[in-house]
């Protein structure tokens, strides 16, 4: 075995056809047969049925192509660090996270590891969800922690769940709708709902609705405002209520109280497929590891 042979069959499992993988390979057809033979021979199984119009896996085959799809990958992740550790100049990383939200120990996760690998420069920033977007591999973060709905293009994405959260309702203790831990969404339904939602974007507005929608009634108006500190201000003043995640900060927690509502969302670490930073693999890791971010569901 050798790695031109692996590589005949990675390209010819992918295709299907000796006739594309040869071209894909800018080789003559029986050369690609001849290779594909020669492991067969030395491996003791045949890796393919032939057929006029295709050629596909056998189980055997299938098989051997887990194992070295997942030692590509640990090659991978292994040529990523040692890059890192290398190298002579420091590597940044960006990591985005959602603004105003309570993510236990993620501080100390980050020290620990900007301690431990002092060659990257480590950059966190935090801003509204809706701009944690992630569009390209060369865009503003090479991570993020985001709602998995405001992650567009996932299949471009890399991403790991962190936890299963819960969207709550916001209300004021001095509301005149406020009655204890007996007060639910419904009881809300002819008041005002305040939403952060940045000037050009939807999706927060929508989505409110859809969970007003979720408990059965339509809500009297969806506000807009420009971000967080303005909704929570509005509700403290009893204009009405908000929709927010439960992961949210409250500024005024003697004043602010909290309603669960029935619709969940799942917390994601995610990064672009294609961005090749080195460092993203080891941080990803440690966020994975150690993240106290329990699901509430």
């Amino acid at each position: 075995m050798n790695l031109l042979q692996i590589e005949y069959f990675l390209t010819l499992a992918k295709f299907g056809s000796f006739r594309k993988t040869a071209e894909h390979l800018y080789v003559s057809q029986p050369a690609v047969s001849k290779q594909i033979s020669l492991l067969e021979k030395e491996w003791g199984f045949p890796l393919f049925e032939r057929s006029y119009r295709m050629v596909t896996l056998t189980p055997s085959g299938k098989l051997m192509l887990e194992a070295i799809q997942q030692s590509q990958k640990l090659y991978e992740d292994a040529l990523y660090q040692a890059k890192l550790r290398g190298q002579a100049d420091r590597t940044e990383l960006q990591l985005g996270i959602m603004e105003h939200s309570d993510l236990v120990n993620l501080s100390d996760i980050l020290a620990q590891f900007q301690q431990e690998h002092p060659e990257v420069a480590l950059k966190v920033q935090q801003f509204p969800i809706s701009q944690l977007l992630l569009q390209h591999p060369d865009g503003e973060y090479d991570m993020v922690i985001n709602h998995e709905r405001n992650l567009r293009n996932k299949c471009e994405l890399e991403t790991r769940v962190l936890a299963r959260r819960r969207h709550v309702a916001i209300l004021s203790r001095y509301h005149p709708l406020w009655r204890g831990n007996e007060t639910r969404l419904e009881d809300l339904k002819g008041e005002r709902v305040y939403v952060p939602a940045p000037v050009g974007t939807t999706l927060t507005v929508d989505y409110c609705a859809y969970i007003c929608a979720h408990h059965g009634f339509t809500p009297r108006e969806v506000v807009p405002l420009p971000n967080v500190e303005s909704v929570l201000l509005a509700v403290k003043m009893g204009f009405g209520f908000a929709v927010l995640d439960d992961l949210i900060t409250l500024p005024h927690p003697m004043e602010l109280e909290t309603i669960p509502t029935d619709v969940t969302f799942e917390v994601l670490l995610a990064w672009h497929k294609e961005n090749r930073n080195p460092a993203i693999p080891i941080l990803a890791s440690e966020i994975l590891e150690n993240l106290n971010l329990k699901s509430t569901v």
